[in-house]
């Protein structure tokens, strides 16, 4: 009889989920011969996780095992087909293009695009700057116009920082009100917290309630103590109806932040004429259901909570400042229990931190005058800016693309598609040849998350517990291959005439120039003595390192001190727990002096509020919303056999009452038509639709030719939800587009 097989030399490694904002800690087998993940399972010992994964962390693993992920340069020939080319060449290649435009129609004749993948990077993150200042053009468009952007732009009115996010205290709040999002599948998306569901339900066991708002029985509404209807689009005005009743019943308690607030007197202005009743037929809630919602609230120690529902409609910016505003009025911002701001070991909302004010129209786009606000454009414009019918001359030439795939995330995708083959020239930095690389001259690959470090930056400043978390590459990349901070440092530093290492130091010693030495909070020790103590040579984790030092849990580069380096970060297989969230962070914490309640900025659109009334009022409306999927995440995981299996997830829910207007029968194919498109998927009739209110998923449409995503094509290909959306219609202070609340028409395919 033979022995058994020997089994492979394992090793157990640990590091945080890289997929979504909750960032749970994973325990990893790997096989280092084979170069292969054995297992993913919840880490028991992590802090903030305990234990608990979704679907979603065995993304990495099969991104990293996926065939059809690009490993080297590649660039486009003139008959359409790619050929794989060296480092150099593909810098050069990218850099004289680019250069060559700008040389001759001026800097803005190039543009960028920044996808919803660089908030799960740290590289990615910290050295866009580099390539942002190489390019030196104001055409900026990212994924943020279609997502959170009204939050940054009411944050950043209010308080003086667009990332100065409240966070709803989860583990001590005793009544949560949830609009517009769904946590238990998102992770508690600008709220990331491992295992929301149980969360929720430690509320309801201490004698809380959870209360749902949202046009669909989704499934944190399933589990929650109420859910109550909304009409998509309509949440300003229901919002304001809570301001109303907020001041008619003598509800106004807003504590300490009295102090230091501005606008009181005009917000109770403001929502004097909007009464439960005066809305109730453009929001579909009943008044009586507003009055005892108020009533309860206040009564109990709450946090009332809205995410991408709100933002991503004709009032976003109006409904996301309302949010704000209800926990102010109710004192519950920056309070215990409410909405509360995040310490992030970086230091990025301590006082004292550089302040950018909030600017806008400092640049406008060709074709309608639309202006940039903070810095941003409208996504959806990029098609515009680019078609020589709409910009004529001055029309954008070039394009860099960052981890995004907008032909299908961004509004009316074909007209898009059309667009960039009108480019001059097309970079894409991307490990696909996806719907929106096909149209590239040249793609550049990157590394995956399981060959680099990671450090969970962007998400410990949206954390319910304070913590800092790094990562460690599981894997050496193959020979050849580059990080994205890499490719992103080289190609701004060449388009700036200077090298990547230089351009690397110079970031490095920009921040320690600005946080230590004299007059600042790490005032014994220079930037030159700084700069010569951090850990790394290169790369993000310097740049992390010199922030958590001069943090608030740092050790201002004080060797003899126990405080945060970038070492002890790293002995720490688990990450390190700071804490729950702190109250009364206010005013300290934000750039402004005072909270301004009412930015007259955001003020200007409540006459376009007004005058929606009465359109929002009409009973035969039909209208589209989006809807969040566990195994889904955007456009990005469709390509994983783990995650892509199973059932047609791309289905049209409609209320059987709609159904039986329409025509169209459960599991038949129906015609879904908007102003600008029309796609056709599978009916799925369900009454945790509202009526008047049907739900196609975001992220599909894997149909296209010349791409190569074989899993997505042949298991999820489904239809693109944005080819339904209208690039024309902005919710209007924050430039965003409308995805939620489309007026729609079905029919049987």
């Amino acid at each position: 009889m033979s022995a058994p097989a020997a089994r492979p030399a394992v090793r157990l490694a640990h590091r945080s989920c890289p997929t979504c904002e909750a960032s749970c800690g994973l325990r990893v087998e790997i096989d280092d011969a084979a170069r292969a993940v054995l297992r993913i399972e919840g880490d028991p010992e992590d802090p903030r996780s305990q234990g608990y994964l979704c679907p979603k962390a065995y993304a990495m693993k099969e991104i990293f095992e996926d065939p059809e992920r690009l490993e080297r340069p590649i660039r486009k020939r003139p008959d359409g087909t790619w050929e794989e080319i060296g480092w150099e060449e593909a810098f050069e290649y990218a850099t004289s293009r680019l250069l060559d435009i700008k040389a001759r129609y001026g800097a803005d004749a190039n543009g960028y695009y920044i996808g919803n993948p660089t908030g799960h990077n740290v590289g990615a993150q910290l050295y866009l700057p580099a390539l942002i200042g190489g390019l030196g053009t104001q055409r900026s468009f990212s994924a943020g116009t279609m997502d959170q952007f009204p939050q940054n732009v009411a944050l950043h009115t209010m308080l003086g920082d667009p990332w100065l996010f409240p966070i709803p205290d989860l583990d001590r709040t005793d009544f949560f009100v949830c609009m517009g999002g769904n946590p238990l599948v998102s992770q508690g998306s600008l709220m990331s917290g491992p295992d929301v569901k149980k969360r929720l339900r430690a509320i309801e066991a201490r004698g809380g309630r959870v209360v749902v708002i949202d046009p669909r029985r989704t499934e944190t509404a399933e589990i929650a103590s109420e859910h109550v209807f909304i009409k998509p689009g309509s949440d300003a005005f229901f919002l304001l109806s809570v301001c109303h009743v907020l001041f008619a019943e003598g509800l106004v308690r807003p504590g300490r932040l009295a102090d230091f607030t501005d606008g009181l007197d005009e917000i109770e202005r403001i929502a004097a004429d909007w009464t439960p009743e005066r809305v109730a037929a453009a929001t579909g809630v009943d008044p009586a259901t507003t009055r005892r919602l108020v009533r309860d609230f206040c009564a109990a120690r709450g946090a009332w909570y809205g995410r991408i529902g709100l933002c991503t409609q004709e009032f976003g910016t109006l409904a996301s400042w309302l949010v704000y505003v209800v926990n102010a009025l109710t004192g519950r911002l920056d309070a215990e229990g409410g909405m509360l701001f995040p310490r992030p070991a970086t230091g990025r909302s301590e006082p004292g931190r550089p302040f950018d004010p909030f600017t806008h129209s400092r640049y406008k786009t060709v074709a309608r005058g639309i202006p940039e606000i903070a810095g941003q454009i409208p996504c959806g414009l990029m098609a515009e800016e680019i078609e020589t019918a709409s910009a004529g001359e001055r029309r954008m030439r070039g394009l860099v693309v960052s981890m995004g795939n907008p032909v299908l995330s961004a509004p009316n995708g074909e007209r898009l598609a059309a667009a960039l083959d009108e480019l001059e020239f097309m970079v894409c930095l991307d490990i696909y040849l996806n719907e929106t690389t096909r149209h590239a001259d040249l793609i550049l690959p990157s590394t995956v998350q399981l060959e680099h470090e990671n450090y969970d930056f962007l998400f410990e400043a949206t954390s319910i517990r304070n913590f800092a978390r790094w990562s460690p590459a599981l894997f050496e990349p193959r020979p050849g291959m580059r990080h994205h901070w890499q490719i992103l440092c080289e190609l701004g530093a060449r388009l700036a005439g200077a090298s990547g290492q230089v351009v690397d130091d110079m970031m490095v010693k920009g921040l320690l120039g600005m946080t230590t030495g004299p007059g600042t909070g790490c005032p014994n020790v220079t930037p030159d003595e700084a700069f010569a103590k951090l850990e790394d040579a290169e790369g993000p984790m310097r740049m992390i390192e010199a922030m958590i030092r001069i943090g608030p849990y740092g050790d201002r580069f004080d060797d003899a001190s126990d405080g945060l380096d970038l070492r002890r970060l790293r002995e720490a297989p688990q990450g390190i727990d700071l804490g729950p969230l702190e109250a009364n962070r206010l005013p300290a914490a934000m750039p402004l002096e005072r909270l301004d309640l009412v930015p007259a900025h955001i003020a200007r659109d409540l006459p376009r509020l007004e005058s929606a009334l009465a359109e929002r009022s009409r009973e035969d409306r039909l209208v589209l919303v989006g809807r969040r999927q566990i195994r889904n995440m955007n456009s990005w995981l469709h390509n994983l056999p783990a995650l892509a299996k199973g059932r047609d997830r791309c289905t049209l829910l409609v209320h059987p009452d709609d159904a039986a207007r329409a025509g169209i029968e459960n599991g038949k194919r129906v015609r879904v038509r908007s102003r600008v498109g029309e796609v056709e998927v599978p009916c799925q009739t369900s009454d945790e639709m509202m009526p008047g209110v049907v739900s196609l998923p975001h992220g599909y449409g894997h149909r296209l030719d010349g791409v190569r995503l074989s899993v997505a094509r042949e298991l999820q290909p489904g239809a693109c939800s944005n080819y339904l959306t209208d690039e024309t219609v902005l919710d209007v202070p924050s430039g965003t587009h409308v995805a939620n609340g489309i007026p729609v028409e079905i029919a049987p395919a």
